[in-house]
């Protein structure tokens, strides 16, 4: 989740109730658009039931006129970027979180939000902005959100616009002549002078994109042939705009090829992170500070005696009890993880890591 949204953070932490959570799963195809209108309306239909049967009506009916003009909203049951909605609401406030990974409808009404799938790897990692694809003297730039090429204002994505002298089509010497003597200048011939072209042009290009990265927070992922790709890299690999790196050019895949690629990536990223959640698990482990208990990890909460949290279910579950742990946690500002890892019960469902 992103701690820097002072307004959800606030509603979660807030003590008015009732506090209601709906997890409402996206099916993105515009045929199904009507199906995930009404899975949010019989979800609310549950809503008002638990409502009524355990709260004053004069406690909820404002939050309820909210939620049901959601109905209206079409864009939110169209957009076809997101998977899932969380929708999180008291008298106060209401939230609504875009995810990018599936859920199983749900519906709680309580003294607490459902929160855990704010929590796991895949929406805790920052999603980068733009796919770029480098080549020696030129870059084809795509949106990772719908895959298709784009271009960025104020970056040539030529070296040839960048560098008007420079002309990728000849290999011809110009010659100029003097009584007896004729003085050739060679015109970019020469290997040396491709290659100076080329640091020119990344030269230009690392500029260009921390700029953005600086300006308006642009992250990138780098795709590209070795002899390109390797050469930026040595000199610009550490640079904070680099959200991460495919090895290889994308430029002859399909849309289809492409979307399966970026998939692949963050396929990758999320149980490289699964398996450092893990890992720090098990190291505290070893070293005794680890607690499973949850009264007694709640006393640890209250004692800021645990560094983190993490939490392992099957994902076809939303126990109350750590909900309200893990939120504690975010009061707290204990770092905090939830990993979905269905079949394997090796793990304790709830561990806090102990200083």
């Amino acid at each position: 989740m992103n701690r820097q949204n002072d307004n959800l953070m606030n509603l979660l932490t807030s003590d008015i109730e009732p506090k209601i959570s709906i997890i409402l799963p996206i099916h993105p195809e515009t045929p199904q658009a009507e199906s995930n209108l009404l899975t949010y309306k019989n979800l609310l239909k549950d809503v008002k039931k638990d409502l009524t049967y355990n709260y004053p009506r004069r406690e909820w009916m404002t939050m309820v006129d909210r939620l049901e003009a959601l109905t209206l909203d079409r864009n939110l049951w169209n957009n076809n970027s997101n998977k899932a909605l969380l929708i999180f609401a008291n008298s106060e406030a209401m939230e609504i979180c875009k995810m990018s990974h599936t859920v199983l409808a749900k519906e709680h009404v309580g003294n607490t939000f459902l929160v855990q799938d704010l929590l796991l790897p895949e929406e805790q990692m920052d999603r980068p902005d733009y796919l770029i694809n480098i080549s020696r003297d030129r870059i084809n730039i795509f949106d990772v959100d719908t895959m298709q090429e784009v271009e960025l204002a104020g970056i040539h994505d030529k070296f040839s616009d960048y560098y008007s002298d420079f002309d990728a089509n000849s290999n011809l010497n110009s010659g100029s002549y003097g009584g007896m003597t004729a003085t050739y200048h060679g015109h970019r011939t020469k290997s040396e002078e491709q290659q100076k072209d080329q640091m020119i042009y990344y030269q230009y290009l690392d500029k260009k994109l921390m700029e953005l990265h600086q300006g308006i927070g642009y992250t990138f992922i780098l795709a590209g042939l070795p002899e390109a790709l390797d050469v930026y890299l040595n000199s610009y690999d550490n640079d904070k705009y680099i959200a991460g790196i495919m090895h290889g050019s994308i430029l002859n895949l399909t849309h289809n090829q492409l979307s399966d690629r970026i998939q692949e990536y963050f396929a990758f990223e999320r149980n490289a992170d699964i398996e450092k959640i893990k890992h720090s698990v098990n190291s505290a482990k070893e070293q005794n500070r680890v607690i499973n208990d949850l009264n007694i990890i709640d006393f640890a909460l209250n004692n800021r005696d645990v560094k983190s949290l993490v939490s392992f279910n099957d994902g076809s579950s939303y126990s109350v009890e750590h909900n309200i742990l893990l939120i504690k946690s975010l009061i707290n500002k204990i770092s905090c993880r939830v990993v979905y890892t269905p079949g394997d019960t090796s793990y304790p469902s709830m561990n806090a890591i102990l200083y």
